[in-house]
């Protein structure tokens, strides 16, 4: 009896739990009895178009960020640039600026050289001549002071031309009035003979003018130039000149050089520098301070004093295809110094390039004085003209000994 309870209190509870249990779901296979919204072509077609407006839409925008991305590139490559143009103005503007400066330097430096050439007197930078009667006395002494006016002279041609070129003609002139009233002509010449075929030849052309002075000057200025002192020379390299030109009928001008000439045609003379060859050409000329046997006559006379240094040598120059142009200076200036490339140890071209070239450098100083008596200013401009003439009649006898074409020399 009791199991029989039991099993029917099994029972029961068995009933109950089945009643609680809910019923089971309906399989996922079967449709579903909610209702979804279906794509019809009106639909699918909307959404087409409104994704590729979307599209076009963001390729617009992709397109504008790129131009806009190219346009802050090129901004920025422009900055670069304008920083860098700026950065070019600035160093050009410095650049000009020390240019300028040193421009005001040199010009400063030309003014201090203009001045010193106007002094009242250069005699103390020149050698003092005097010489006394007695003709032998009178030639030992310029033979005695030969050797040291070469060598200075040939010193201060290298000095003043150490920088320019040697293949293309230079002329630097000066003229001014001095402190004392003195007239005054300072003039540098560098001069390239290409037809010379040898210093000998040019060198002849110097010799000519310098002892055929007074014809020189008769034919320049149209006036009678007379040779005082006919004198015999002692030695041919060592000679005066006295000379008195008749400007008018009561105005007549004094000039009183000594004149020291040397060739060396075998290497035995001193080394130029730059120069090749063995040959070399020198010619100085001073004005003789004092003279007891011809002395000015500076109440009648006008004074003139004539300086020069005259140098034939050969230089190793560039061939030349044109005719050298002439670089002239006129007034208070003074020579580029940029280095020459004539007769350089370093050049870039072959040696067939080049070919030694005989050239001509001279300095020259004339001085007129300042006469104690009144000068009508016509005459005095016409002396100051004959003062250059008498200059360029140097180049003229030269060009005519190489040319061949024949000028009358004194016999020495």
């Amino acid at each position: 009896m009791h199991r029989s309870t039991n099993n029917n209190v099994r029972s029961l509870a068995i009933a109950r739990s089945q009643r609680n249990i809910p019923a089971p779901k309906e399989s996922s296979s079967k449709p579903s009895t909610k209702k979804r919204k279906e794509l019809t072509p009106a639909t699918l077609s909307r959404t087409y178009y409104r994704r590729k407006e979307e599209k076009k839409t963001l390729e617009r925008q992709l397109y504008g960020m790129n131009m806009q991305l190219q346009h802050l590139t090129r901004r920025k490559e422009h900055a670069k640039r304008r920083e860098s143009v700026e950065v070019s103005k600035k160093k050009n503007s410095e650049l000009r600026k020390s240019i300028r400066g040193q421009r005001v330097i040199f010009a400063n430096t030309q003014s201090m050289i203009s001045e010193f050439l106007r002094g009242p007197d250069h005699s103390t930078y020149e050698p003092v001549i005097r010489l006394g009667t007695d003709q032998r006395e009178r030639h030992n002494i310029l033979l005695a002071m030969k050797q040291q006016r070469l060598d200075e002279a040939i010193a201060f041609l290298t000095e003043r031309s150490r920088y320019m070129a040697m293949d293309t003609e230079f002329t630097d002139l000066q003229r001014f009035q001095a402190t004392n009233d003195d007239v005054c002509l300072v003039r540098f010449d560098i001069k390239p003979l290409r037809k010379a075929q040898s210093v000998k030849q040019a060198f002849e052309g110097v010799l000519k003018f310098s002892y055929n002075l007074e014809i020189s000057i008769s034919d320049l200025m149209g006036d009678i130039t007379v040779r005082e002192n006919d004198d015999l020379d002692w030695d041919s390299s060592v000679a005066q000149h006295r000379l008195v030109t008749s400007i008018t009928h009561d105005i007549q001008v004094d000039t009183n050089n000594a004149t020291f000439t040397q060739y060396w045609g075998d290497g035995s003379g001193p080394r130029v520098e730059r120069a090749v060859g063995d040959e070399l050409g020198l010619s100085v000329c001073n004005y003789v301070d004092e003279d007891a046997l011809y002395p000015y006559r500076e109440l009648e006379r006008v004074r003139q004093d004539i300086t020069f240094f005259v140098m034939i040598a050969k230089y190793s120059c560039h061939r030349s295809k044109l005719p050298a142009a002439t670089h002239t200076t006129p007034g208070n200036t003074s020579p580029s110094s940029t280095i020459s490339d004539c007769a350089s140890s370093v050049s870039g071209r072959n040696e067939e390039e080049r070919e030694d070239v005989v050239v001509a450098t001279r300095w020259t100083c004339l001085r007129l004085r300042n006469p104690p008596f009144p000068l009508d200013e016509d005459i005095a401009a016409h002396i100051r003209d004959g003062m250059e003439q008498v200059g360029q009649a140097m180049f003229t006898a030269i060009r005519h000994s190489v040319n061949g074409q024949p000028m009358a020399r004194r016999a020495l």
